[in-house]
This record gives structure tokens, sequence and C-alpha cells, in this order.
């Protein structure tokens, strides 16, 4: 690489304390210098705030009242002065080499804005409460040495350039996994904080619309899946159907590039959405807000014998003993 520039990694941090160490060393272990971390406390109740101190200058912090993460990552930018932006959960973690190879893919790629790489769903080991052990700090130090002695050539995906049309039918980008360039994140203004979820979604369309993305066919990242995981709440909301209609009302369904998605695959997608926000409240017992989402998914796809079951039994039960249908 050339001279390396300044990338800035953010971290939204809300009572994390058992995974925050894991997660901040993957991105202290990544071996590649020029880099400062910033993580936004959004108002943690346990002992996140003094375990972050632990790390004295290699991680700034701030603080602010719970706001959720796209308030979180906001704040961050306004402090951030990197050239190019990371995002990292606090309960997630990078592998090792991430960050060295998908520097030098924007260096070598300058017409890109933004790369990012396929991960892996971290769950509990079978028939146990505990998570695998990510990789050590000799495995980070080994990937970094491999690299800067002889680079890899690069391997991507099928997904490069304008991802808008792919984007409509599958929120295709892990925020986790990503590096955009600064300017950017600038261009379409950060994150929309009236989300709680779904934050990332919206972003990847909106910076989609006008800046090439390239995936790299590599694992960056392992994603925790915990009972605590926002894809895992029922939201009353459900954020990922609002942002998808809002904004295929603002920019329609075809991308820059000219390729465009028919009404017919628009349609399975809002029905796909709209049910399996039905399903999940569904089973944790919320008949009313399954009983609106699966009304919601009706109105794109009305002869469904299935969804009409799961309506119907939102009338007489919970839902819990319901696991016959379909």
């Amino acid at each position: 690489m050339s001279a390396s520039p300044l990338v800035t990694v953010i971290m939204p941090v809300f009572n994390a304390s058992a995974t925050l160490a894991q997660a901040l060393n993957s991105v202290l272990w990544q071996g590649y210098g020029a880099i400062e971390i910033i993580a936004v406390d959004d108002g943690s109740t346990d002992d996140s705030r003094q375990k972050l101190a632990t790390y004295g200058d290699a991680v700034r912090v701030l603080h602010q009242s719970k706001q959720g993460p796209a308030a979180a990552r906001n704040l961050a930018l306004q402090h951030a002065r990197g050239e190019y932006i990371a995002f990292v959960d606090a309960d997630d973690v990078w592998l090792p080499g991430k960050l060295l190879r998908q520097v030098a893919y924007l260096q070598a790629h300058p017409d890109v804005s933004a790369v990012f790489g396929r991960f892996r769903r971290w769950e509990t080991l079978p028939g146990e409460r505990r998570f695998s052990v990510p990789p050590d700090q000799t495995a980070y130090a080994q990937a970094a040495a491999r690299w800067r002695e002889q680079p890899e050539p690069f391997r991507t995906t099928a997904l490069q350039g304008n991802l808008y049309a792919d984007l409509l039918l599958d929120s295709v980008v892990h925020i986790i996994t990503a590096l955009v360039r600064r300017s950017a994140v600038d261009e379409v203004h950060g994150f929309d904080a009236r989300l709680n979820t779904g934050e990332d979604y919206d972003f990847w369309l909106r910076l989609s619309r006008a800046h090439r993305i390239d995936q790299l066919d590599d694992c960056v990242a392992w994603y925790r899946i915990h009972a605590q995981s926002i894809t895992r709440q029922p939201w009353p909301h459900n954020a990922e159907y609002t942002i998808l209609l809002r904004t295929l009302a603002q920019y329609g369904a075809r991308g820059a590039d000219g390729r465009s998605v028919s009404e017919l695959e628009i349609q399975r997608r809002l029905y796909g959405i709209a049910f399996g926000h039905g399903y999940l409240h569904f089973w944790h017992g919320q008949a009313v807000h399954a009983r609106r989402a699966f009304a919601q998914a009706l109105s794109h796809s009305f002869w469904h014998p299935k969804l009409w079951a799961y309506w119907l039994l939102t009338f007489v039960r919970p839902g819990r003993q319901a696991r016959t249908v379909g």
C-alpha cells in the first residue's frame, strides 16, 4: 500500500460488558497502524463505561443518553477524523486481515466508495450456552504479516457496482463487514436517527444510489446471535418494510446503472418482510402486532393459505401452540 490513510472505527456500546473486549481486540489486533477507535456509550447501565476506560488513549469514548445505534454512529461521525470509516458492534468481531485488505482495495480502486465482505452467524455451540472462541492475537499477527509479505489477489463476488437494485431485494451489505470513504458517508448525511432498527439498511440504500459498492469474497466478521440481538427483538414497528416503501416512493425501482426490479419482485419482497415481522410477533405471543403485519402481507399476496391460517390464529390464541401450521 501507499501511505496509509487514517481509518476511523465506530462502535456503539450499550450494556456490552461481557463482549466488549473481544470486539475491541479484534480491531486493535488488525495490525493497521493509522487507526482511531471511537466508542459511543449509548446510556449503558452495566460497567461498559468502566471497561472502555481501561483502554486509555487507544479508544476515544463519547457518551450519550440511550438514543440507539444510529444516533451513536452519527455522534461518532461528528468527531471522526478518518478518510475511511468502518463500523463494528460491541458484541461482534472482525476477523484477521479485514482492515488491511479492505484499505488496500479502496486504494487500488478510487472509483469504489465502499467495500464489504461476507460474515458468519456466530451462535452458541450446539447443546451449550457458550459461543465458540474467536481467533487469538497470534492469528491476527500472522495474517497481517502474510499480507505485508505477499498481498493476495483480490477475490470479488458478483455484487459490484451500483447495488441499488440488489438492495431493494435483500439487505446484502452487513455494516460490520464494510469500509466506506468518509466523503460518501458525508454525502448521504450519515444515519437516520429516527430509526430504532434498520438504520443500516436505509444507509446502504441511500449510498448505493450514486456510489459504487463492491463485495470481496472473504469472510471478514462474526455476527453474534443472541437473545438481545436487535434482529431477535420483536419491535412493534416494521422498520425494514417502512424503509423499503419510503425508498421506492422517493427513488423508484430503477438504479443509476439502469437495472430495475419488477413489480412482482417488489411485491414478493414486501410480502416476505411483512410476513417475517408478523411471524416473529406471533411466536412472542403478541397477537395484535402479528395480525397487523399479516394484514400487510395479505395486501401483497392475497391467495396464500399459510398466511391466512396464521392471520386467523391471531384472533383465537397467542400463537405458541400453532407450530402445526405450514
